[in-house]
């Protein structure tokens, strides 16, 4: 029971390391979610900008964090809901804004639904965010990307 249970603690321990190197790309893009920091918070503040000039005439910001909002798009990808936002907002004008742009307003999405933050910005690339698996929040943080 005792080998179990560290054996648990180590893959555990694995699993959350975000230095920890994988054996190849294929494998780390498999394994990446909405937990793996794939966004910054730099990128995070540019989407609440992008948010406050094309989105909030229509949407307020608590629409979009929760269990009410999140719970639909778990085991979608980002990818989904990035090319959802690129081909539907702002509804006066779907696609009106940059991939850059939209995908600024994932990260901050990301950020209002406490996922983590990282280094790196995400992608305005539907390929890659297509390999971001979207999971549910860590309720255990507190605040938006923290």
């Amino acid at each position: 029971m005792r080998r179990t249970f560290t054996i648990l603690a180590c893959l555990v321990a694995l699993a959350g390391s975000n230095g920890m190197a994988q054996g190849t790309d294929a494998a780390k893009s498999e394994s990446l979610t909405t937990l793996s920091r794939v966004y910054s918070a730099v990128q995070a503040t540019q989407g609440r900008e992008v948010f406050q000039t094309s989105c909030v005439s229509c949407h307020k910001s608590v629409e979009l964090a929760g269990d009410k909002f999140w719970s639909g798009l778990i085991g979608k990808t980002v990818g989904d809901f990035f090319g959802y936002l690129r081909s539907s907002m702002p509804q006066d004008n779907p696609g009106g804004i940059s991939d850059d742009d939209y995908a600024s307003v994932t990260a901050y999405i990301l950020q209002l639904n406490t996922m983590p933050a990282g280094e790196r910005p995400l992608p305005g690339d539907s390929a890659t965010l297509a390999k971001i698996r979207v999971v549910a929040p860590d309720t255990t943080r507190k605040g938006p990307g923290k």
